[in-house]
């Protein structure tokens, strides 16, 4: 299928009962004077692994939690490594090929909306592939489902998969797939391949 006019995000939807969360709750003070309650959640995926970033910001923190909140205070922060006093936060999406280190950090994923919502893992469009953090840990997180959708302007098309015990490549396979809303076509064969270009074919 011809992508061009596309925008493909690719989510996954995780189980609340398998997932420990560092849930922050605070105060804030908007601009209409009443406070409001915020409550977020991130996801530790792994206590041995940074990110390779050039771009990433790092402040000097004296937890975890704190760590947590600068990240959220800021737009477009969803990752950050915590290293016995600095916090390292990164980007949302990046639009190359994210690699990771090892390292002494704890490291951990802000989830959208609660544990329970989808989470965007990947975003395609004719001109850029922008990836999130979470695929490098896919395997490590309790995935359920994946939501693979192709937006167009007469409507979005969806495909839902099977992502348990799946890697970040290996839930895009038909054997996996549990229902869609496609009327007249559907892929016969579906390739993720190992550079996360995407190819949908008919055989």
């Amino acid at each position: 299928m011809n992508l061009k006019g596309m925008e493909v995000p690719i989510q996954f939807r995780l189980t609340l009962i398998l997932l420990p969360a560092l849930t922050l709750v605070f105060l804030m003070a908007p601009r209409t004077g009443l406070s409001a309650c915020t409550k977020v959640f991130f996801e530790e995926i792994t206590s041995s692994k940074c990110l390779q970033d050039t771009i990433r910001i790092t402040e000097n923190t004296t937890s975890a939690n704190d760590c947590a909140l600068r990240c959220i205070l800021r737009n477009q922060c969803q990752y950050f490594s915590y290293c016995n006093g600095a916090c390292h936060m990164h980007q949302s999406f990046h639009d190359k090929e994210i690699r990771d280190f090892d390292c002494n950090c704890s490291s951990f994923i802000l989830l959208s909306g609660n544990v329970t919502d989808w989470q965007k893992v990947f975003e395609m469009t004719p001109n850029s592939f922008k990836r999130s953090p979470i695929y490098l840990y896919w395997d490590k997180l309790p995935i359920e489902k994946v939501e693979f959708r192709l937006k167009k302007a007469s409507g979005d098309k969806v495909i839902i998969f099977d992502g348990t015990g799946t890697n970040s490549i290996s839930w895009f396979q038909k054997e996996k797939l549990i229902n869609h809303t496609f009327s007249h076509f559907l892929p016969e064969k579906f390739t993720f391949n190992e550079k996360y270009i995407l190819s949908l074919l008919n055989s």
